[in-house]
């Protein structure tokens, strides 16, 4: 639960409870609560009661002071305090290649070289403590994030890689999805890794990286973990080259080998960087998607693909600041108007983004408005929602 400026007044210790109250650790009051319940309450002087590290209660300031005492009180007065925020798409390395390579053409050749060959266990770690902190400050508390990104080159040739960045992320304490997976094909691809100051490399194929992903699926995706593991795979894109005969028993034997892993943890499926027509292909000839599924940027559905995701139960992840979405638009409200479940992703600090979630709100409002050149389009509370 991120606060929004400095938090002001006195922090005071009250250790014994006044009669006919409980106690408890932490009592945040006089606040602005912004509660996003279903009643979209926002209360003016507002408090909440947290005990073991879960909200209790959240109502007005009096009403839960003749209820609770606590060993901690924040006075919240003029400040705003609402719940943490999502990011629902981005990627693990990218904190570390901040303004590397912009043109498209390098910023691939840069994540290949340095995600596959170039980066130790460490430089895995620093990244996510890093990226983990630049989160919280922005307020975002829970993430999806690929385990590496570019053309989906993902560092998944050893567990050592992506329990390092779990780890990592788990000291500072938000709650994030690791989303890995295979790279995209051909295989096998070409891997280094560093030890003692020296490189080997090696030869990893699809089934190597499954394995590993498999790994860290079992190691990191119990249900109270604060940090989880899902599945991902690179979205085919029949609209650049057409995928029929071998190509496509290949494509299925991938895609559906990753599917079965996910279905049988019980963990997230996601897919970055769909467009028109791959959510058709998806459905019909992958038979991929589902209410467990989350697709990226999703840019130029048709309606037949809307439909399909509202069918489905699969939800979308919109990146209005992402590259994607100056190419083409990802019709958001269509999609909400249709039922289906969008939420905003960051796609990212890197090349030229940021973990500001309200960044991506005011830039997600005027991209659908300038559209339908109408600025009643996507109200500020239904883009926070």
């Amino acid at each position: 639960m991120p606060f929004f400026g400095e938090i002001g007044g006195a922090t005071v210790k009250n250790r014994r409870p006044r009669s006919h109250t409980t106690l408890i650790d932490l009592l945040i009051s006089g606040g602005a609560i912004v509660t996003m319940d279903p009643g979209r309450r926002v209360l003016e002087d507002g408090a909440i009661a947290v005990d073991k590290g879960r909200i209790l209660e959240v109502g007005p300031t009096a009403e839960i002071k003749a209820k609770y005492s606590a060993d901690r009180v924040i006075d919240a007065s003029r400040k705003i305090a609402m719940p943490g925020l999502f990011d629902g798409h981005s990627h693990a390395g990218h904190g570390l290649l901040k303004s590397l390579g912009m043109h498209n053409e390098l910023w691939y050749k840069a994540c290949e070289d340095v995600y596959s060959r170039g980066s130790t266990e460490e430089f895995w770690e620093a990244e996510a403590l890093l990226t983990a902190t630049e989160r919280l400050r922005f307020g975002v508390t829970c993430s999806l994030t690929f385990f590496g990104g570019g053309d989906s080159v993902m560092r998944t040739d050893d567990p050592a890689y992506g329990d390092r960045h779990c780890e990592a992320v788990r000291k500072v304490g938000i709650r994030e999805y690791l989303a890995v997976g295979p790279r995209r094909p051909p295989f096998p691809r070409r891997y280094a890794s560093w030890k003692q100051g020296e490189m080997r490399e090696y030869e990893v194929s699809f089934e190597d990286q499954l394995r590993v992903s498999e790994t860290l699926v079992e190691r990191w995706g119990k249900e109270e973990g604060r940090v989880r593991v899902c599945m991902m795979l690179p979205t085919s894109h029949p609209e650049h080259k057409p995928i029929k005969g071998k190509a496509l028993e290949e494509e299925r034997y991938r895609a559906q080998a990753v599917r079965e892993i996910s279905r049988r943890h019980g963990v997230l499926f996601t897919q970055d960087g769909h467009t028109k027509g791959t959510v058709k292909f998806a459905h019909e000839e992958l038979d991929i998607l589902g209410p467990d599924a989350l697709l990226s940027h999703s840019t130029d559905l048709t309606d037949e693909e809307i439909e399909i995701c509202k069918r489905t139960g699969t939800r979308i992840v919109h990146n209005p600041s992402a590259v994607a979405s100056m190419t083409a638009r990802c019709p958001v409200p269509e999609l909400l108007n249709s039922g289906v479940t969008v939420m905003l992703g960051s796609d990212a600090s890197a090349p030229d983004r940021s973990f500001d979630m309200f960044r991506h709100m005011f830039q997600c409002m005027r991209y659908h408005r300038r559209h339908y050149r109408d600025s009643r389009v996507l109200p500020a509370g239904k883009v926070l929602e």
